[in-house]
């Protein structure tokens, strides 16, 4: 008797800085009507059918990341950024909304790897970043 096997379970991370200037950028300007309104939980299946190659592969979860715009330098940013959140929740177009913080300023540091002893070795990044 043979069983067949559980289908491929997928969680979807979505970067929101990336999405909404992508997107943007994509539909032609911060003007245009309508493109921020995405279903993402509906995008995210629709590419994991059409691209993925996994046959029967099932979106499970979809994770929206974001950094809160600050209310007082942007008062609109703000404001549209927290009807869009109430408009994911409403709409279960994902299962988690993830606060992180927008840093607008380039940092640089050092990068290290476990070496062979253990102890960390500094090393010159490449592309892509392999940590």
């Amino acid at each position: 008797m043979s069983t067949s096997p559980a289908p491929l379970r997928i969680g979807v991370y979505i970067d929101g800085y990336n999405l909404y200037y992508g997107g943007r950028k994509l539909m032609g300007g911060p003007g245009r009507p309508g493109w921020k309104w995405l279903d993402l939980r509906r995008l995210a299946e629709t590419v994991v059918a059409a691209h993925s190659g996994w046959n029967g592969a099932q979106v499970t979860r979809v994770v929206y990341c974001t950094a809160s715009i600050d209310g007082s330098s942007n008062p609109s940013g703000a404001r549209d950024q927290n009807v869009y959140l109430r408009a994911l929740r409403a709409a279960g177009s994902t299962d988690e909304i993830e606060k992180g913080r927008y840093i607008n300023k380039v940092i640089s540091r050092p990068l290290a790897v476990k070496g062979p002893t253990s102890n960390p070795v500094i090393i010159t990044a490449g592309w892509p970043v392999m940590v």
